[in-house]
C-alpha cells in the first residue's frame, strides 16, 4: 500500500483539529520517498514550502504533516511544467507555478530523488495521521482519521466540531435506496455510513463530533462510488468541491482550478489555499459544461 505525505500549514493543522476539516489537496511525495527527510529544514525543500506568501521557514521549531493511504479513486498528477510558459512549453507539462517549483517532475532536494504529484482535491482517507516533525529529529503523532464520522481523534477522542458533508467530495455508499457519505474501512471488510443530520433509523449512533454512523459489512452496499464534477466558469476549468446556499438564497458552487496556471489564477485574483492550489466560490447559476466522472475502485482491500 503507497502511503502519501503532504506538509500541512499551520492555518490547515488548526482546521482539522479544531473546526472538523476533512480535505486535502496539492502537491504530495511518497513517505518512502521523503524518509530522509526528519527536520523542518529537510522537509523545507521536500516539500518545497518556499513559495511566495509561505507561512513556513527552513528555521521552523517543527513542521505538520499529514500521511494517508493512496487510493485509486484519487486523481495525482505529475507535476510536471515550468515557472513560466517558456519553461512549461520545454517540458511539456500543463503547470506554470512559483520556484521553488522546478516542474522536472520531482522535489528540490538536493542528493536526492523525490518524485512529485498534485492531487486533486479530496477527502481525508481512513486511516490519516497528522504528525509533527521537531527540529531536532523526533517527531510526535497528533492525531489519526480513521472515518469520515469520528473525524480526527486525539487519545481516543473525537476532535474539531460538526460539519456537513458534501457529495461532491469523498466516497459515498449506495444503501437501503440512498447514497451516504461513507468510509471503507477493516481492509475493505466493512463501510461506515455517516451523516450530519439525525436519521430516521435508531441503528445510527452519535460520534463525538456530532455526526450519525453506522457500520455495516461491505456486501450489503449496492455501490461504492466518489463523483468527481468539472465544470467551466468564465473559461477556468473547476472541480467542484461543495455547494452552499447564501443568504438570499442563491446556491453557490466553490470550486477547485484544475488548469495549473498560477499567471492566470493569480491575474483574476483566486484565492491561493497552498501551493499550486487555487479556489474560488462562484454562483452556480454562472458555472457551465458540467462533466461528472463517477469514480471507482476493482478493490478496497488494503
Amino acid at each position: 500500500m503507497t502511503i502519501l505525505q503532504k506538509a500541512i500549514t499551520p492555518q490547515t493543522s488548526n482546521a482539522y483539529l479544531t473546526a472538523g476539516f476533512d480535505r486535502v489537496y496539492g502537491f504530495v511525495v511518497t513517505v518512502p520517498d521523503a524518509a530522509f527527510a526528519t527536520t523542518p529544514a529537510q522537509l523545507f525543500d521536500v516539500h518545497a514550502l518556499g513559495f511566495p506568501a509561505s507561512p513556513f521557514s527552513r528555521d521552523d521549531p517543527y513542521v505538520d504533516v499529514i500521511r494517508f493511504p493512496a487510493r485509486a479513486s484519487m486523481r495525482l498528477e505529475n507535476a510536471i511544467g515550468g515557472t513560466d510558459q517558456a519553461t512549461r512549453a520545454l517540458t511539456g507539462g500543463p503547470f506554470v507555478d512559483r520556484p521553488p517549483f522546478i516542474g522536472t517532475g520531482f522535489a528540490p532536494a538536493p542528493g536526492h530523488i523525490v518524485p512529485v504529484w498534485w492531487m486533486r482535491h479530496t477527502r481525508l482517507a481512513p486511516g490519516t495521521e497528522l504528525v509533527r516533525v521537531f527540529a531536532d529529529g523526533s517527531s510526535k503523532l497528533l492525531a489519526v482519521f480513521p472515518n469520515i464520522a469520528d473525524g480526527w481523534m486525539v487519545d481516543g477522542k473525537s476532535v474539531g466540531r460538526s460539519t456537513p458533508f458534501s457529495r461532491y467530495s469523498g466516497t459515498l455508499a449506495e444503501w437501503s435506496g440512498m447514497h451516504l457519505t461513507a468510509d471503507v474501512i477493516d481492509h475493505g471488510r466493512r463501510i461506515v455510513l455517516a451523516t450530519d443530520t439525525k436519521p430516521d433509523d435508531e441503528r445510527f449512533v452519535r460520534t463525538g463530533r456530532g455526526m450519525w454512523k453506522f457500520e455495516i459489512p461491505f456486501e450489503e452496499a449496492q455501490g461504492i462510488i466518489e463523483l468527481d464534477m468539472e465544470a467551466n466558469w468564465n473559461g477556468l476549468n473547476l472541480r467542484i468541491v461543495d455547494e452552499f446556499t447564501d443568504t438570499d438564497g442563491t446556491t453557490l458552487y466553490r470550486g477547485s482550478y484544475l488548469d495549473h496556471n498560477a499567471d492566470l489564477a493569480e491575474g483574476l485574483r483566486l484565492t491561493k489555499v497552498d501551493a499550486g492550489v487555487y479556489e474560488l466560490t462562484v454562483p452556480a447559476s454562472s458555472v457551465l459544461d458540467i462533466r461528472t466522472t463517477v469514480l471507482t475502485q476493482s478493490t478496497w482491500a488494503e
